[in-house]
């Protein structure tokens, strides 16, 4: 006899490790599982109706100034995210 139970878990890892072992379906970044499911190991349930998309953001302190080094972070960062979103919908 199968007996209800919840697994419940506080790392990213671990989520990953415990859908790896079968012991349930769970919501990932893709870049957290990609591997995983290249692998294998993992298989993308109902790909046809992914998650809305959540959004990102960057925080920074108004009462300073924007370091050099910080505003290109920032730019370097929404590139990554404008190229994976053309990729992903072409």
């Amino acid at each position: 006899m199968t007996l209800p139970s919840t697994v419940t878990v506080t790392a990213a890892e671990t989520n990953v490790a415990s859908a790896c072992l079968g012991l349930g379906l769970i919501q990932a970044p893709r870049y957290r599982v990609a591997s995983k499911l290249v692998g294998g190991a993992l298989v993308e349930v109902l790909p046809d109706f992914p998650p809305t998309p959540l959004p990102v953001h960057v925080l920074y302190s108004h009462t300073r100034q924007l370091s050099p080094r910080l505003r290109v972070f920032i730019d370097w960062m929404a590139e990554q995210f404008r190229e994976r979103l053309k990729s992903e919908n072409p």
